[in-house]
Order: structure tokens, then C-alpha cells, then sequence
């Protein structure tokens, strides 16, 4: 009761210090007790965007309700225009990486088609997009089909694949000229002018541009046959025939030839999904999928995916067409422009083949969520109904004892948020008492420490302790001697004997629940109590060598 009356002061100061926020424009970050940012936003009206955190109707959402259970404090930063706003929250976001907004790490995700700035150069495939000089195409979502485009190009185009270092020193071709892979410029086998035609057919080809390349390609053929070179027209001949056949397997519609990018956007429960159809040349080259964190407000997640995504690429688009309105619409041009050198169109088609575009977008993206909805039904959410929980526990935190007779006695605490190790809320105690190999005493003292620090450690959705029925009475008495009389809290115990699954019990019920030996909620319990035990053990063995290390500093041997 005592928590809950501290808990409800403080709940009472923070809405009174949103009361003087400033109508302005502006940034706001939350943070923990800890002092950690938790989410960093934008608005209009600072004020009647952080109270609106605050309303009964706000709590009926699950990302809002879970985000203002653990904020301690919010602040802001007054911006003078929307620009300037969309800018410092991208920045605040990539400097204080806050669990509950989402950050890009595109580069890591996606390949590219790197084709170097060199009089001679090289195509690979590279993760790195870096302003040297060099051309970019993509990002592609699959990297093994990107190899396969480039093992057909170096098949028919013959640019060469390796490093400017092996380029500089070699002094005969390598297998892959004669293979006929590459034209080896290396050794001067073809000439600037002739292997300039190949990079330029090349970067049609990326670009999407069939009938330029084709074109391109029939001359070549022409002039080669005039000169007699058959076997060189006859290669042509091919090169266009398999040109023709892959483009147009690429093929689903044309929009006057240009390059922009769709994009689709739908929600489940957990994750926002953003689809994009990348159409280049009038041609759809590419989809790229992402599934993002579940933000408090569903309405800025669009902004912030444009402006990381877009601001990562060197390579923009001249359109991106829109699947709904942007609050921030001409900021966002405007900064896109000023990074690609060129107008940057952000747009909502209403008819025509864009509009029909966008439909295939966000019907990708919906059948996505579906498809997730349907395939994960989560397991915490069935943990709820198989252990008669209040609520969904996205929270889990799990207490285990490690001691040797007695000694070295230490307790662990883990925490898992939503299937993932949450490791900032991971905790060890050495233990204080001194009553042997007492491990009911141990666990007893362990969640007294932890639960007296409710403010600075929020309560979590569920409490796992490591042991049987006795471990469990231990857990509801010390909750209960704090008087956190609604913790949910339950038992996990190994198998013994010819037992083929581990244990769970709850309050008030004697025999354990019942859980098929591959059930994934007991899995799931499974695994958060072996992290425990494993973080646990790894204290404990830590103390030990210490300790081994004093004793035979202080008795050396003669």
C-alpha cells in the first residue's frame, strides 16, 4: 500500500510539471528512474501531445500503457519549425538508441551493388554504402539473388570482380578471362573505349532500362557483323536473347518508365510492417520487407522510417509514393532534397497505375501482419490463459540461488521483455545472511532486496522463482510481507527421475500445471529459468576463484 501511495504522488507531480510545457514546436524524450530514454518523439504542441500520454483512453492501448508504467520523468526541447524538429528527434534517437522507439540498421540488413569509381571498374556485391565515387544499386532484400545477377552479368557483361590492390599488380590474366568472365583490362586485353560500352550496358541493366540496353545491344551485334567479327555477333545475339528473358521476368507494370518507391504500412499487436515495391525504369525490380517495433504513436513511425531509411541511401528516388497523409510532408521533402541533390516527391497517388501501385503495397504489408497474426499467437499470450494471469506477461523476470553448501551463497535475477533477454534489467546478489545451505532464506532475503526497489526497478508482468511448491510459498511471503499482494508470480521445477517435463505450479493449486513435454510456453519458461541459473552460476563461480585467489595470496607456498 505504502508503494502504491508513493506511486500514485509521483504519477500525480509528473502530470503537473506537463501542465507548464510550452504550446510550441518541439521534441520530448521519456525516461526510466534510472535515467535512461525510453522513447523520443516530435509534435506540434509539445503540451497537447505529452498530455494525451495521460488520458483514460490512452491506457486502452497496450504500447502506451506498457511505455507509462516506466516513465519516471519526461523532458523536452523547443525547436522553431517542424524541420528542425524531425531533424534533432532522428538525432536524439540514434544517439540514446531508446528501447521503445525503433532505429534502422539497414546496412547491416540489406546488400547492395557496388560498381567502383575507377577508369576501369569493378562490380561486387558490399553491405557498406559510402560517398567514394562509386555507383550504388538497391538495397536488394536477398542476397542470394543478388549473387545470381551478378554471376549472370559477369557471365555477359565481363566487368571485372576484383580488388583495385590485385587490379595494380597482376601481370596476366586470371582464370576468369579465360573462362570468359572478364575482359582483363588489367593487362590491357580490351580497350578503355570497349570496356566503358560494357560498364554503360551494365548500368542499364541495373537501371531497368530495357529498351536503351537492348537497343544499345543491337548496334554492337550490327557493327560486328559488318566487320566480320561473327563470333563476337553471335554472343550479342544471346546476350540480348537472355536480356530480354530475364527484364521481362522482372516485368509487373510500367508507370512512364521513372524511379519511385511504393510504400505499404500495417500493425499487428507487437510490430508496425512497412513494405516497399521499388520500381526502377517503370519496372518493379524489388520488394523490401521491415518489421519494426510497435511505437506509442502510430502516426510519426512513417516520418522516422522515411528519414532513416531515405537518409541512409545515396541513391534516391524522385518519388515515393504514399499510402496516407504526412503531418511533416514538406520537412521531410525539403531534407531529403538537400541530401540527394534533387527534388524528392512525397506523395499519395488517387488514381492511375501509381495508385494501383500503392494498393499492391499495402496489400503486401496487410497480408504480412496476417500472416504473423495468425502464425504467432504468442506465446506469452497463451502463457496468460494457461497460468490464469491477469494480464499478457510481456514482463518476466526469474530468480535463481547459487551456493556450495552455503558457500558463496548468490542470487540471480534475469529479465525477458516480449521473448528477448532485456539485460539492463539484469541484476546479481551477493547473499548477506549466514544460515548455511538455506535456500528458502536465500530466496526470501533475494526478493525482499528487489522488491523494496519498486520505484527504480518496475514490478514486472510476472515473477518465475526457481524451485518447487516451497520456493513458490517463500515468493508469495515475502510479496506479501511488502504488500505487492497482486504480483503474479509462479514456480518452475526440474524433472526428476522419470519425469519427462519440468514442473510449473501456481498459487492456490496444489498439483502442477499441465504442459506437453514440447509445449512452447513451458519452453519459454524453460529457457528464462536456465539463463538465470546460467547467470547465476557465473557470479558464483566468479566469487569462488576470488576467494581461492585470497587464500593462496595470504599462505604462499615456500
Amino acid at each position: 500500500m505504502v508503494n502504491q501511495n508513493i506511486a500514485a504522488t509521483f504519477w500525480y507531480m509528473l502530470q503537473e510539471k506537463i501542465r507548464n510545457f510550452p504550446k510550441s514546436c518541439g521534441v520530448y524524450w521519456m525516461k526510466d528512474a534510472a535515467g535512461h530514454v525510453l522513447y523520443v518523439g516530435k509534435a506540434k504542441n509539445l503540451r497537447s501531445r505529452v498530455k494525451s500520454y495521460f488520458k483514460k483512453e490512452s491506457k486502452s492501448r497496450f504500447q502506451i500503457d506498457f511505455l507509462m508504467r516506466r516513465t519516471a520523468d519526461i523532458e523536452f526541447l523547443v525547436t522553431d519549425n517542424e524541420k528542425e524538429a524531425l531533424l534533432l528527434e532522428n538525432t536524439l534517437i540514434k544517439k540514446h538508441k531508446p528501447r521503445y522507439n525503433f532505429l534502422l540498421k539497414d546496412d547491416k540488413s540489406y546488400a547492395s551493388l557496388k560498381l567502383t569509381h575507377h577508369p576501369f571498374p569493378a562490380l561486387f556485391i558490399t553491405r557498406d554504402v559510402v560517398k567514394d565515387g562509386s555507383l550504388y544499386f538497391g538495397p536488394y532484400s536477398s542476397a542470394g539473388a543478388l549473387r545470381q545477377t551478378v554471376d549472370w552479368l559477369t557471365k555477359h557483361f565481363q566487368l571485372r570482380t576484383c580488388s583495385d590492390h590485385e587490379f595494380a599488380n597482376r601481370s596476366r590474366p586470371c582464370l576468369e578471362f579465360h573462362i570468359g568472365r572478364c575482359t582483363a583490362p588489367c593487362v590491357g586485353k580490351v580497350s578503355a573505349e570497349k570496356y566503358a560500352s560494357q560498364v554503360e550496358e551494365t548500368k542499364l541493366f541495373l537501371s531497368g532500362q530495357k529498351k536503351e540496353l537492348i537497343q544499345k545491344l543491337k548496334n554492337r551485334m550490327l557493327h560486328a557483323s559488318e566487320g566480320l567479327r561473327y563470333e563476337e555477333a553471335a554472343h550479342i545475339r544471346d546476350l540480348i536473347a537472355h536480356a530480354k528473358e530475364t527484364l521481362e521476368k522482372q516485368k509487373v507494370v510500367h508507370h512512364g518508365g521513372k524511379n519511385y518507391d511504393c510504400l505499404g504500412f500495417a500493425t499487428t499487436k507487437k510490430e508496425s510492417i512497412i513494405c516497399i515495391l521499388v520500381v526502377r525504369g517503370g519496372t518493379l525490380i524489388d520488394r523490401l520487407r521491415f518489421d519494426l517495433p510497435l511505437t506509442p504513436t502510430l502516426s510519426p513511425i512513417l516520418s522516422q522510417f522515411i528519414l532513416q531509411y531515405y537518409g541512409a541511401l545515396l541513391d534516391l528516388p524522385s518519388q515515393i509514393l504514399l499510402p496516407c497523409k504526412l503531418e511533416d510532408l514538406a520537412s521531410l521533402e525539403e531534407i531529403l532534397e538537400e541530401k540527394s541533390g534533387h527534388a524528392v516527391s512525397l506523395s499519395i497517388p488517387r488514381r492511375g497505375e501509381a495508385a494501383k501501385m500503392t494498393a499492391m503495397a499495402m496489400q503486401n504489408a496487410k497480408h504480412w501482419a496476417e500472416s504473423k497474426i495468425k502464425t504467432e499467437e504468442t506465446v506469452i499470450e497463451r502463457l496468460q490463459v494457461k497460468l490464469s494471469l491477469q494480464q499478457v506477461p510481456h514482463i518476466i523476470e526469474c530468480v535463481d540461488i547459487s551456493n556450495l553448501q552455503g558457500e558463496h551463497a548468490v542470487g540471480s535475477l534475469v529479465c525477458f521483455a516480449d521473448g528477448k533477454p532485456f539485460k539492463n534489467r539484469y541484476r546479481k546478489f551477493k547473499i548477506q545472511i549466514n544460515e548455511g545451505p538455506n535456500d528458502y532464506a536465500m530466496m526470501y532475503e533475494v526478493l525482499l532486496r528487489r522488491f523494496r526497489r519498486a520505484l527504480e526497478w518496475p514490478a514486472p508482468d510476472l515473477l518465475l522463482v526457481d524451485g518447487g511448491k516451497g520456493q513458490l510459498q517463500i515468493a508469495l511471503k515475502a510479496l506479501a510481507d511488502l504488500g505487492l499482494h497482486q504480483q503474479a508470480v509462479v514456480a518452475i521445477a526440474k524433472a526428476k527421475g522419470e519425469e519427462k517435463t519440468d514442473k510449473i505450479f501456481i498459487p492456490g493449486q496444489k498439483n502442477p500445471i499441465s504442459f506437453h513435454s514440447n509445449a512452447p510456453e513451458l519452453l519459454y519458461l524453460m529457457r528464462i529459468r536456465d539463463e538465470a541459473h546460467r547467470f547465476g552460476i557465473t557470479y558464483h563461480r566468479s566469487l569462488r576463484s576470488k576467494a581461492m585467489f585470497a587464500t593462496s595470496s595470504k599462505n604462499p607456498k615456500i
